[in-house]
């Protein structure tokens, strides 16, 4: 197989004007690496090249890993799609919004589908002063502790009205901790990671590791590209473990997620996290009213609708390379994950500059079909 259009294609991140500090992807076929590649340097100065070593802020593709867990519940028989989220988070069935400046209780109930399906009703304010009031009181609080504030703050339409981009998968992480009991941070690893043997994942950087974090950058226009502290906005507190965007991880470990959603739950280890039949209905478009939304997309382009915390193609009239039912997000600082089961095929990209789509465009849908045109999928 020649990589080298994915090879040109990347190194045009780094090598032209758009100058994208680095970026690393692997490639999985049925367990198979089939391409690792990485570019570009790992210091803010241009003098360290990337080992495949560094640890990166994963920001949103941190969302189907948490749903993954949310949905080993559902599987297991312990939460229901329609139940409930009062009956595990109590504060949550008072949610309220406001008419005309009155606070009028909500009429639906916040259901754990609609946390998922991000139909809440609730947005991404995490300066909030319900939140900053939790902080001021406890800078060490928790995840239920912040979670439980959103609350006090009006909803923006009745759960199942719409979607809305919003800390729902958040408030999904803080369910897993209360059905489970568990941190949600121990649910993962013991129901997660380890059983794929990933070792480089978590939520808080130990000084160890430090070192390892990829620079970070940030780009706009006025400003372009420049270095940014390597702290992740959501890191709320010490304690603080956000499903919504708070997980660090390593190219090679996350790939193995991935491939495991890939190759219908399960990982190379041959541990099983999800029945195939429970990740068809992940990918399954959920929200068929107004599925065509552009933020399903992001920047893998048209096609997509929404399942169970991740887009999904749903129309490949576009001339999309990859199967019906692809499925996966990106993150804030540019990664990408792409999980197709009908091919056993898996992306990971990973990149570190907040605002990169004003820098490089709509570049995971090329990625993407370059990888199906090299394979001849």
């Amino acid at each position: 197989m020649d990589f080298s259009p994915l090879v040109n294609y990347i190194e045009s991140f780094i090598r032209t004007e758009k100058g994208v500090p680095s970026c690393d992807i692997e490639i999985r076929r049925s367990h198979e690496l089939l391409f690792r590649y990485r570019t570009g340097h790992a210091d803010a100065a241009g003098t360290v090249p990337l080992t495949g070593n560094e640890l990166y802020h994963l920001y949103s593709c941190s969302k189907p890993m948490t749903c993954a867990a949310a949905l080993q519940l559902v599987e297991a028989g312990t939460i229901g799609l329609d139940d409930a989220v009062s009956r595990w988070l109590p504060e949550f069935g008072e949610l309220f919004l406001l008419k005309e400046g009155a606070a009028v209780p909500a009429e639906k109930v916040l259901t754990v589908r609609h946390l998922f399906t991000m139909t809440g009703g609730f947005d991404y304010d995490i300066k909030a002063q319900p939140i900053r009031e939790v902080l001021d009181a406890n800078p060490k609080a928790s995840t239920r502790d912040i979670i439980s504030a959103l609350p006090r703050s009006p909803i923006h339409f009745e759960p199942g009205a719409r979607f809305q981009y919003s800390l729902c998968h958040d408030i999904l992480g803080a369910l897993v901790e209360a059905v489970s009991g568990e941190r949600f941070s121990d649910y993962l690893r013991r129901h997660i990671w380890q059983p794929l043997g990933m070792q480089e994942t978590s939520f808080v950087l130990s000084e160890a590791d430090r070192s390892r974090l990829c620079a970070q950058y940030s780009h706009s226009k006025k400003d372009g590209l420049t270095h940014i502290p390597g702290e992740n906005i959501l890191f709320l507190s010490p304690e603080f473990e956000s499903g919504g965007g708070g997980i660090i991880s390593s190219v090679s470990d996350y790939a193995r997620f991935a491939d495991a959603m890939a190759c219908g739950g399960v990982g190379k280890t041959g541990a099983r996290i999800l029945k195939a039949e429970t990740i068809d209905l992940m990918r399954t478009e959920q929200l068929s009213g107004f599925a065509m939304n552009p933020a399903f997309g992001c920047a893998a382009g048209p096609g997509y609708g929404y399942g169970l915390g991740v887009r999904t193609l749903i129309d490949r009239s576009g001339g999309q390379k990859s199967s019906l039912g692809e499925f996966g997000w990106d993150g804030a600082a540019g990664s990408y994950i792409m999980m197709d089961p009908e091919k056993e095929l898996s992306i990971f990209f990973a990149m570190h500059v907040l605002g990169w789509p004003g820098l490089v465009g709509c570049v995971h849908a090329p990625l993407r079909d370059l990888t199906y045109e090299i394979l001849g999928l």
